[in-house]
């Protein structure tokens, strides 16, 4: 049935108060099985919105209808790009057109189409946009791979290596075991080596940041390197002096310096940049986290400890175990151990009094509010209040929710 369709690349413009901030958008691709049940003559889910409607929402939620599709489109729930990382205020969505032989777009705003000419690129169909997620994840440079050559310049001497030179009582002991053979190029390899003479090889003495016009060091070495994900910030892990067993945090986004007897076990930093913590392992042997506001945070049992991050809004730390969820290092919600979430899957209310987790397809809010298959979720920052947004395809209608955070 795939093969009797056309793309038709599809623009939405709408526009909406706020900057969108990343979230999670690892729900599963579950519509797009519902299409394969309709064209084997299934009876369709309540994402095509015939059967009956399993969400529940209360009144603090309202919904606007983007687009109504024509009843010769439908969405390509395989090949749609949809990316609300920056803002909402721009989306394309591919459709699959029956009456079209060739590929075309379209315009759309204040209720009305028009075509327009395809963007670059439009026949290579859509790119996997990065995992979004919950929390702001730095992004891991291989300290020492070549990446991370744009950011960090090398001093270097050069030194010199003599030749070894082999005793003659141990050349004549060796040379005894050998076939002749052997003894023949044994001591051509010995011949060789003297005429190269001294053996040259660099060592690095100091290593320097140099990120937006600034540099940071020199240091000895760089543990680990990341990036914030709009590149805009870096957070590294540094030695000043390899004698001494003493390891700093340093980063673009603050003056602020952690420090770490042994190598820190991650780095992690809120979503405005403002703070970072670290997630360490004392000499005592103890675990815990250390944020750069002085605050710290004991991970009493490090066998059922599975994350630490900032939260989307007010910049308050979450730190996850198995069975249990803590804000600011007080238990905001029990966790059922057998449901598996992932930590990109949780959001807690800025007040620590609600927990809202993605799971099987469906967002669980904190005040029992339900819904089943959105296309993608954000959310936005608008007035000084935040807000989840999501859309959804209900029957034609493009829809777009919106609900308090």
């Amino acid at each position: 049935m795939r093969k009797q369709y056309s793309p038709v690349i599809f623009f939405i413009l709408f526009a909406t108060a706020g900057h969108s901030q990343g979230l999670l958008n690892k729900l599963k691709n579950k519509a797009n099985q519902e299409v394969n049940k309709l064209e084997k003559g299934a009876t369709p889910s309540p994402s095509q919105g015939t059967a009956p409607n399993k969400n529940k929402l209360s009144a603090n939620v309202t919904r606007n209808i983007l687009l109504k599709l024509h009843e010769d489109e439908e969405f390509d729930y395989s090949e749609n790009c949809i990316d609300l990382n920056s803002s909402l205020d721009q989306m394309s969505f591919i459709l699959l057109k029956k009456s079209q032989s060739s590929i075309q777009c379209y315009s759309y705003q204040n209720g009305a189409r028009k075509p327009i000419a395809c963007p670059a690129g439009h026949d290579k169909g859509c790119t996997e946009t990065s995992i979004q997620c919950s929390y702001s994840k730095l992004k891991e440079l291989d300290a020492h791979g070549e990446e991370i050559k744009k950011y960090v310049t090398d001093q270097s001497t050069t030194n010199k290596l003599e030749q070894p030179v082999i005793p003659e009582e141990a050349k004549k002991m060796a040379e005894a075991y050998m076939t002749p053979a052997e003894k023949a190029e044994f001591e051509k390899s010995q011949k060789e080596a003297a005429k190269q003479g001294p053996i040259s090889y660099t060592t690095v003495t100091g290593r320097t940041i140099n990120f937006n016009g600034k540099n940071y060091g020199t240091v000895q070495d760089i543990i680990k390197f990341y990036l914030s994900p709009d590149n805009m910030n870096f957070y590294a892990e540094v030695r000043e002096d390899l004698k001494q067993s003493d390891y700093k945090i340093i980063t673009s986004a603050s003056p602020a310096v952690l420090k770490s007897a042994i190598p820190v076990l991650d780095i992690f930093a809120s979503p405005d940049n403002s703070e970072f913590a670290i997630y360490v392992m004392t000499m005592e042997q103890k675990y815990l986290i250390t944020t750069s506001k002085g605050k710290t945070f004991p991970i009493s049992d490090p066998r059922t400890f599975k994350a630490a991050w900032y939260s989307p809004t007010g910049n308050h730390l979450i730190t996850y175990f198995q069975n249990a969820l803590y804000l600011d290092g007080n238990l905001a919600k029990n966790v059922d151990e057998s449901k598996s979430y992932e930590p990109c899957d949780l959001f807690i209310g800025s007040d620590g009094k609600g927990v809202t987790a993605i799971k099987n397809s469906a967002i669980s809010f904190a005040d029992g509010d339900y819904f089943e298959y959105p296309l993608k979720v954000v959310i936005v920052n608008a007035g000084g209040k935040s807000y989840y947004k999501w859309l959804a395809l209900e029957g034609n209608d493009l829809a777009l929710y919106q609900k308090p955070y």
